[in-house]
């Protein structure tokens, strides 16, 4: 077989492929990064994002830039990294809104499952369960057994959000009468139960109320326990079915390579594990919830099908 130069040069450029791509991502990274914060500024996922960025820049040798593109419960902003160059210079910030609650509910421009590569989660908000000070509910199970006589009310943060949800799995499991309170945010939830207008309320940012003795703690929604109160039981530990876990992690457009994501989860896990990010995030009142890249992607998955089917009872 005769080979011409043209072929000659082909078959060189073949050989040179795989080195020059390794070498590529040897190099990685070699300009800013940008974290997208699909929320505004302030808020306590800019915040932590902000000091995991300052955190990680200084491991990987390179700036990292958030970026807030608030808008539609922060499906904006996945929709857009979601469609974004996959070549780990553009990352974004998540929660569990943007991430299963909403995709549950709607179509929102992107599937979480096959549109993203999950890197890790750092943190995530307990969410209580919470009645006033001289409520008659003493225990989560007391709260069920009531509403199971008489119609209990509990506010939350909105309608069709993850805390809903996850009360509305409850009554469906135990037939009790939770009739939902849905007010234009969590600190108007908090106000209510305070003000007696409502039974309970399910919302995070409790701790200062609950030590303070205004506030009394009956349950968390997530699947572990909050550290500050840890003889506030689960809903397993209260004898229900399901979890609802918070998220805060870090993800990247589908068909990043392995080895980004790999050099990116080290670096934020090494961050998030430090004493240093723990005392800051302990400061902002939020706890850090570390899981890898696979499991953070498991457990979208498990919540996103979750959710589904607590949408489908609801006729949504």
């Amino acid at each position: 077989m005769t080979f011409t130069r043209r072929s000659s040069l082909a078959l060189l450029a073949g050989l040179m492929v795989t080195p020059l791509a390794a070498l590529a991502q040897e190099d990685y990274p070699n300009r800013p990064i940008t974290l997208v914060v699909p929320y505004g500024a302030g808020g306590t996922t800019d915040i932590s994002a902000r000091q995991m960025a300052t955190m990680a820049e200084k491991i990987l040798g390179q700036p990292i830039v958030v970026e807030n593109q608030p808008g539609a419960s922060g499906t904006n902003a996945m929709r857009a990294v979601a469609s974004a160059d996959p070549d780990g210079y553009t990352l974004i910030a998540t929660t569990s809104s943007p991430s299963f609650v909403t995709p549950a509910l709607r179509n929102v421009g992107y599937d979480t499952l096959t549109d993203f590569v999950p890197i890790l989660n750092y943190s995530g908000p307990f969410h209580g369960v919470l009645v006033a000070a001289d409520s008659p509910y003493a225990t989560l199970d007391a709260l069920i057994e009531g509403a199971k006589s008489g119609a209990v009310t509990y506010g939350t943060a909105g309608a069709m959000g993850g805390a809903h949800l996850a009360f509305a799995s409850v009554a469906r499991e135990t037939g009790a009468k939770l009739q939902h309170v849905p007010f234009d945010g969590a600190s108007k939830a908090t106000a209510a139960v305070l003000g007696g207008h409502v039974d309970a309320a399910l919302v995070p940012a409790y701790r200062d109320l609950v030590q303070d003795g205004q506030l009394r703690l009956l349950g968390v929604l997530d699947g572990t326990n909050d550290p500050d109160f840890p003889d506030a039981p689960t809903l397993k530990e209260a004898g229900l079915a399901a979890e609802f876990p918070s998220i805060v992690g870090i993800m990247a457009p589908a068909g990043t390579d392995p080895a980004i994501i790999a050099r990116l989860e080290a670096a934020f896990t090494q961050v998030a594990s430090s004493e240093e990010f723990k005392t800051f995030m302990t400061g902002l009142g939020q706890p850090v919830r570390i899981m890898s890249g696979a499991d953070l992607g498991k457990t979208i998955e498990e919540n996103l099908n979750a959710y589904r089917e607590i949408a489908k009872d609801l006729g949504n």
